[in-house]
Parts: structure tokens; sequence; C-alpha cells
């Protein structure tokens, strides 16, 4: 029997959803806001902590929409059934893109608040914070951040449905080895000069050594530069095949405009992050194409039910579902999932029920191979990365074959051609 059957019914229509939804509210002097239908019994309280102010509010805020809208999916088929058709109520609290405010926060909702489980923190430094937290607090956390140590510290409340951060540069050079055959042989590794960049090229490097590619060029970059016109002509000098870059937005947006203004004509598979994002290609429209980037997780992923809820999404948000507010909505389902086979909101039994999960269906497990189960870490030991390629303005997801829904465009057009 498969353990999320009570909590899959039929798809809800926008009347009931409406039905179901919550109302927000803040409560002064706190970072704490409560999201919650009106007042009855037996609500289940779930702590949710992004960043939703500072330098990454972007990203944590689109977590919790994302949220919220599984929440209110789940409320409105009926809650948790085994508690009485229970709802679930999330206090959401604002890290504030700030590792010691995550803590002061975390700290905060776990101490002044009758939490079952606890999900955040998009960022894995903050990640490495709020976990450290609940374990103290004993409160399950569910997290969709990849650094390797999240599970790597032998934490017994933490869970990790996400590829881990060593995966993703193999993934980069596995796509390259599966596109390119025994053509393009000489890479460039780029990468902003932070832990996030560093660990990813450590990958690459790594990866691309085992492969046999040469790598004529690894640059680490000062990020947020305002110029990418030096490191853009090393490339140029260097004349690499194929360029792995690792950047967030602003420096992923201007590495690309640099190339097309130097006519460098690499193929581009970025290292997720700022490649994955609507901003992406608003900032670079048509330039846009032909990037591939790797993720953990896309809106078209191969799994029954993602293209309802990412439908859903897009259609109340206005934008497509990204990588880690997918990943936010799928855990809502995880959390949910555990509650029901607890049948409490005693955070103990929730986390033994969260360590014998096995979603092979619904949304709980719409995660890259379609299935969630935690080994004896509390990582996701199904998950992969994915690869995407940006065409015609969208992101597809075109590696491994088992998740995509298109075939990739290759080899890339040079820029006098597109």
């Amino acid at each position: 029997m498969k353990s999320d059957e009570g909590l899959l019914g039929r798809r809800i229509s926008r009347r009931q959803l409406l039905k179901g939804a919550a109302v927000v509210g803040v409560s002064a002097g706190t970072n704490l806001t409560f999201f919650r239908k009106p007042a009855e019994a037996a609500d289940v309280n779930i702590g949710v902590i992004y960043p939703n102010s500072g330098a990454l509010a972007r990203f944590g805020q689109a977590c919790v929409n994302a949220s919220k809208l599984a929440a209110d999916e789940i409320n409105a088929r009926g809650g948790i059934k085994s508690l009485k058709g229970a709802k679930l109520n999330l206090i959401i609290t604002d890290c504030q893109s700030d590792a010691t405010i995550t803590r002061n926060v975390t700290e905060r909702i776990m101490t002044t608040q009758k939490l079952a489980a606890a999900t955040g923190d998009y960022s894995s430094s903050y990640t490495l914070v709020s976990t450290e937290v609940a374990e103290r607090y004993q409160i399950p956390f569910v997290t969709g951040s990849i650094a390797n140590e999240i599970t790597g510290r032998g934490l017994k409340y933490t869970f990790q449905v996400s590829p881990k951060a060593e995966m993703f540069g193999h993934m980069q050079v596995d796509t390259l080895a599966w596109l390119a055959k025994a053509g393009e042989r000489r890479v460039a590794i780029v990468y902003e000069d932070t832990a996030y960049g560093t660990s990813t090229a450590k990958g690459l490097t790594d990866r691309s050594k085992q492969k046999g590619y040469d790598i004529i060029l690894s640059e680490a970059y000062a990020a947020k530069f305002t110029d990418a016109t030096p490191l853009v002509n090393k490339i140029k000098a260097a004349k690499p095949d194929v360029i792995f870059p690792v950047s967030y937005i602003t420096d992923a947006i201007l590495i690309i405009r640099t190339m097309k203004q130097l006519d460098v004509n690499a193929a581009i598979i970025g290292g997720g992050a700022g490649y994955l994002i609507p901003e992406f290609y608003k900032g670079l429209e048509a330039d846009s194409n032909y990037v591939f980037t790797v993720g953990s997780w896309n809106f078209d992923i191969n799994c029954p039910d993602v293209p309802a809820f990412s439908a859903e999404y897009e259609k109340k948000y206005g934008e497509f579902l990204m990588e880690h507010a997918g990943e936010a909505y799928v855990m809502m389902w995880v959390i949910a999932d555990a509650l029901e086979r607890a049948a409490s909101t005693d955070p103990k039994k929730v986390r033994e029920a969260l360590a014998a999960t096995d979603l092979t269906r619904g949304p709980g497990s719409a995660m890259p191979g379609c299935r969630v189960e935690f080994d004896s870490t509390g990582w996701n030991k199904h998950v992969h990365p994915v690869m995407t390629q940006w065409q015609k303005g969208q992101l597809k997801t075109v590696y491994p074959a088992s998740d995509a829904r298109v075939k990739p465009i290759w080899p890339v057009p040079a820029w006098k051609k597109r």
C-alpha cells in the first residue's frame, strides 16, 4: 500500500482552493507571520523558515508561496485525516538572509510555538544553522538545501529531499559526455569565490578529470562583479569548447552578455542558481536560448503530479514554479504524509514517520526520480539533479531521459547564426 494514498484524492477546483485558503497576518514586534485558516481546534503548526528579506528574498518568497499553495491544497482535501481533519497552520518566519538571524528566529519559533515539524531555508548556510537548532529541540526539519554536510553530521531530526552539492558538478560533466560523445574535450570552469562556487567547482574539476576532459581554464572571480570583460577575455584566449560557469543571477547575465559582445561561442552548461530563475530570461531574452543549467528540480520533470501543481502555481503567481519553490511544495506534502502516518503532532513520532517515508506516488514523491525515501542519514536516496536548457524562453528538462520531456538542442549555434 502506498503511504500517501490518504492524501491524494482528486484535483480541487479554484473555488475549493479559495475556500480552504488561509489568511495571512503579522504578529507585531516579531519576525513571525501566521498563515492560518479561521480558528478551529487541532491545527497542526509547521514552522516555515525562509529569507523573505535581504539578498535572497526573491528565492525565499517563492518558497513561501509554494509552501502556502501546498498547505491550501492539503487543507482543502480534508487536512490530516488521521488527526480528525486537522489543518496545517504555517508559522512563517523571515531569516532575513542572515545566518545569525536565522539562529535567533529558529530558536524563537521552536521555543514559543508548539511545532510538529519545520521546513526551510533555501540557502545551505542557513539550513545548517536551523537544523542544528532543530536537533537540539528535537523538531523534525525537512529541507531542499543541497550542502553535503546537512545530512553528513549524524543528526536524527534532519531530512534532505534534494540532491547533494557534489552531484551537481558531476551532472554538468556527465551531460557534456552525453551530448558531445567524443567531440568537445576542452573545458573552462569559472566560478564565484564563495562556498557555493568553490564547492561546485571542486565537483566539476574532479568529474572532468575522471572523464578525461582537458581543463584549460579554472578561474575564480569576485561575486557580484561589475565588469566581466577580464574574465571573458581569459575564456576567449583559452578557446574552450564548453564553459561550466557557477554564478548567481547578476553575474550570470553579465557573463553571457559579455560573451556575446566579445563573440565567445563556447557552449554554456551552468551550475544552477542564477541560470534557473525567470529573471534569467527577462535579463537576456533571446540570448538566454541554448544555455544549459543543472538543477535539483524543474517544473516539467516527468512525475505524474508535477504538471498540475506547477500550472496551479503559475496561474496564482504569474511565473513558472522555479527549482527551490518546487521542492518547498513537495516538502509540505512529505510532512503531511508523515503526520498522516504518525497520527500525532508529537515531533518525536513525526520524526519516526519521516524516517520511514517511502513515497512513490502523489505530490510528495515529485522529486527527480519520482520517489522519496530517506536513508539512515536522512537523505532522499533516490534523488538526482536534472539538466535543463533554455529553449524559446522556457526552461526545459533535457537530461536524464527518465526526467526529460523534450530533447536538447545541440550543438549550440554561434552567436552570429542565432
